[in-house]
């Protein structure tokens, strides 16, 4: 298989004199700040290049994980991807059990993948390699997407269980490659002329995780709806239904199992290019296939209307040490991926799932910021690398 990523990575490691630390019970105190430049290979996107970067507010400490957040990341390939994002979370800002979260973002993807709808969708490289002689075109899978998007969402904390209320707003601009593709030829595809996808949204989530960077034990479940409608600027009415558990328990002393299962079903007119976001409390991310949902699939390798996969992993804890008196410590793991999806017309049937397996390296910082290296294979893909901040769930 052609596409066998090779990495070259450059992890810098960065903290200003504005930190300033305590060794009290409490953690720490004032600002703390890391960041991560990268420079890596893959066969999609070519040269990839950009950074990422965190500031944590702990104010006068006590506070879990943080006081607030901010992230910022700038990235870049010279395969036609740009994204440049803000992302702001806060738990304590409004007061006690009140939690506050907002995401500024612009991505362009020149091209994005598009495989076709359906959970059998082929995929043949030949017909995008210029040697074979079946060969259609470079951009045959792929369209040109822009898309800019900023939301919101309030949560209030009722015990182990939180109420969330938000808003997006959200416009994508489609553009379609020269010469024959797979989307130009697709009549089920709906949503071509892009459009905005403006969203109200409320949920229900249950967590009682005992750390959110890194759980050792607890559950964390999402119940979201979002609801799409011209009343407040959309231009296609659709409503979407996501139901996400993730479960954390402590197998033996510093080697946790997690699990995540998600469940998605969407009525109306939802355009092909939203079928590869899935809903959440938290970060909206994409899949099927990818480094978001299942690793070692190519990126958004599935598409449709309903959607069902999940995550298997072991992480391994094994190293805590010191270097300048900053607290970092190595984890392992190892996992499997799992999902497919179902076209409108598809009957349900829990079968047919397409799989991806690997293991990661995890460099952990003063517990809040992590590090994280995955490496996957699956029937398609030869090996995939993603890097990345923080586990994946």
């Amino acid at each position: 298989m052609k596409r066998l990523p090779l990495l070259l990575l450059l992890g810098v490691l960065v903290r200003p004199g504005l930190a300033q630390d305590t060794a009290e019970a409490d953690g720490p105190t004032g600002f703390t700040f890391a960041g991560i430049p990268a420079l890596n290979y893959n066969s999609d996107e070519g040269i990839g290049y950009g950074a990422q970067a965190s500031l944590y507010n702990h104010a006068e400490g006590g506070y879990s994980p943080y006081f607030y957040t901010v992230e910022a990341n700038v990235f870049l390939t010279t395969g036609g991807r740009k994204q440049v994002y803000l992302f702001f979370d806060s738990p304590h800002l409004l007061g006690p059990n009140k939690r506050l979260t907002s995401e500024i973002k612009y991505e362009k993807f020149d091209p994005a993948p598009f495989y076709g709808l359906g959970n059998d969708t082929p995929y043949d490289d030949n017909l995008i390699d210029e040697e074979s002689p079946v060969f259609v075109n470079d951009d045959y899978y792929g369209f040109e997407r822009a898309r800019f998007s900023v939301w919101t969402t309030y949560q209030r904390r009722f015990g182990p269980f939180k109420v969330l209320g938000g808003l997006s707003l959200v416009h994508s601009e489609i553009a379609l490659s020269d010469g024959p593709t797979l989307l130009q030829m697709d009549d089920a595809a709906s949503g071509k002329a892009g459009g905005f996808t403006n969203t109200v949204k409320v949920g229900l989530i249950y967590d009682t995780r005992d750390f959110e960077p890194a759980p050792s034990r607890g559950d964390w479940t999402d119940i979201i709806v979002e609801v799409s409608d011209a009343r407040w600027g959309s231009d296609y009415d659709y409503a979407r239904l996501t139901l996400t558990n993730r479960h954390y328990v402590t197998l033996v002393r510093n080697v946790v199992f997690a699990q995540r299962i998600v469940f998605e079903k969407s009525w109306g007119d939802l355009p092909f290019y939203e079928m590869t976001f899935f809903g959440s409390s938290f970060k909206i991310d994409e899949g099927l296939g990818g480094a978001k949902s299942v690793r070692g699939l190519l990126r958004n390798r599935l598409q449709g209307p309903m959607k069902l996969f999940g995550n298997l992993e072991l992480r391994w804890r094994l190293w805590d040490f010191q270097i300048l008196e900053q607290a970092l410590y190595v984890a392992f793991s190892a996992f499997l991926d799992y999902g497919r999806v179902w076209r409108e017309d598809e009957a349900f049937a829990v079968r047919d799932f397409h799989t991806g397996q690997g293991g990661g390296v995890h460099l952990g910082w003063n517990e809040t910021f992590i590090i994280t290296a995955d490496m996957a294979t699956s029937t398609e893909v030869d090996l995939a690398f993603y890097l990345g901040i923080g586990y994946l769930y």
